[in-house]
C-alpha cells in the first residue's frame, strides 16, 4: 500500500495541533485541553477569515473583533492562517501579523497557524521558527505545499519527517486537496505520529471508516479534527476529537452547542439533524457561494464588522447567492431558537 494517497475532488482543509514541551523522537504529553487522551466532550477550533479594507489591506480592527467573537463563542483555538483566511493571497509578514494578533486574544497554546511559505524543508523550518517567535503554539505543516505532486510518495514522507526532526516543538498537519493535492494515508500518519512532533490532524476524508482507520493506525497519538464533512455525525461517533470547519467560522454558537451536547441521548436526534445542516451549509459556502466571499457575507449579515472582499479571483456574490446567504443566516437563527442558544451578535 502506498504511503501517501491523493484525491482529485475539490475541498478545502487545514490541519492544526497544540501542545507543550517536545523532544525529538519522543512524544510529549499535550496540555489537558489538547492531550491525546480523549477529553469529556468534544472541542472546536475556528479557521479565521481575513478581513480586508476597501483597498484590500488587512483590516486589523475587524480581525480583533472577529477573534473576540470566537473567544466568546467558546472556541478551543483559532487557526490564524488558513484557507478560509486566504493564506496563499496574504504575504508572509501579514501572516505573522495575523498570528501575533490571534495570540493576544487566545494565548500561545491556542493559537495555530499554517506554514504557508513551507514549499521546501528549509523554508518550512524557517517559517515554523518565525511563527513560534510570533507566539504561535502550533505551526501547521501543509503536506501538499511541502511536497507537491512532482515528488514521489516516499520523497514526500521523507520531507515531512525531516521537518519533524528539525522543528523544536509540536506540529500539526493540514491535510488538503485542491490546490495542494496531498492526502495522507493511515500508514503515513502512523509513521509521522511516531516522530513525536506531529500531534494533530485536520482531515477532509469525511467518512467515518476513514477516521476509524486513522485512529487505529496512529493508536490515538493524533487528535483528529474534522473539516466540512457531510457525514459529521458519523465521524464524531467514530472518534474524531472535534470540528474545525467553515461553520465554526460563521456559526460558532451552533458548533459550540453541538460539541457541548454531543453524547446526550435526549438530544441525539436533534443534534444529528444539526450535523446534517452544518455539512450542507459547509458545502454551500465552499462551492456555490464564491468562497471565501460567502463566508464574509454571512458574517456581515450577522452584524460582524467584515466585508465580502477578497484578493482571490472570485466574483462578487450575485443576487441569488446573496439570497442563499440570507437564507442560511435565517436558518441559523431558527436553530438557535430550537436549541435555546443565544446568538452573540
Amino acid at each position: 500500500m502506498p504511503l501517501l494517497s491523493r484525491r482529485q475532488a475539490l475541498l478545502t482543509a487545514i490541519a492544526a495541533a497544540a501542545g507543550t514541551a517536545w523532544r525529538p523522537g519522543r512524544a510529549q504529553p499535550l496540555s489537558p485541553a489538547m492531550g491525546p487522551t480523549r477529553p469529556t466532550g468534544l472541542r472546536f477550533a475556528v479557521p479565521v477569515p481575513t478581513p480586508f479594507s476597501p483597498t484590500l489591506e488587512l483590516d486589523l480592527a475587524a480581525h480583533r473583533q472577529l477573534l473576540a467573537f470566537y473567544r466568546r463563542a467558546g472556541a478551543t483555538a483559532v487557526l490564524a492562517v488558513a484557507a478560509s483566511g486566504e493564506m496563499l493571497s496574504i504575504s508572509w509578514p501579514e501572516a505573522l501579523q495575523l498570528s501575533r494578533q490571534a495570540r493576544q486574544v487566545f494565548g500561545t497554546e491556542c493559537t495555530w497557524a499554517s506554514v504557508s511559505r513551507g514549499s521546501s524543508v528549509q523554508s518550512c523550518l524557517a517559517g515554523i521558527r518565525e511563527l513560534r517567535a510570533a507566539g504561535v503554539g502550533l505551526p501547521v505543516v501543509v503536506p501538499g505545499l511541502l511536497a507537491g505532486e512532482e515528488l514521489s510518495e516516499e520523497e514526500a514522507l521523507a520531507r515531512l519527517m525531516a521537518v519533524a526532526q528539525g522543528a523544536a516543538g509540536p506540529l500539526g498537519l493540514y491535510e488538503a486537496i485542491a490546490p495542494y493535492h496531498r492526502i495522507l494515508c493511515p500508514e503515513a500518519l502512523a509513521r509521522l505520529s511516531r516522530s513525536g512532533a506531529y500531534q494533530l490532524l485536520k482531515t477532509t476524508q469525511g467518512a467515518a471508516a476513514a477516521v476509524s482507520a486513522l485512529l487505529q493506525a496512529t493508536g490515538g497519538a493524533l487528535r483528529i479534527y474534522e473539516a466540512n464533512s457531510a457525514d459529521l455525525a458519523e465521524v464524531l461517533t467514530a472518534g474524531a476529537s472535534g470540528v474545525l470547519n467553515v461553520s465554526a467560522a460563521v456559526f460558532p454558537e451552533l458548533v459550540a452547542a453541538l460539541m457541548k451536547g454531543w453524547g446526550d441521548p435526549a438530544r441525539s436526534e436533534q443534534l444529528r439533524r444539526l450535523c446534517g445542516w452544518i455539512g450542507s451549509s459547509d458545502t454551500q459556502f465552499q462551492t456555490a457561494l464564491s468562497f471565501p466571499r460567502g463566508i464574509k457575507a454571512a458574517l456581515a449579515l450577522r452584524g460582524l464588522p467584515i466585508t465580502a472582499l477578497s484578493r482571490q479571483a472570485v466574483a462578487d456574490l450575485s443576487g441569488d447567492q446573496q439570497a442563499a446567504v440570507t437564507e442560511l443566516v435565517r436558518q441559523f437563527r431558527g436553530w438557535c431558537r430550537d436549541l435555546a442558544v443565544t446568538p452573540l451578535v
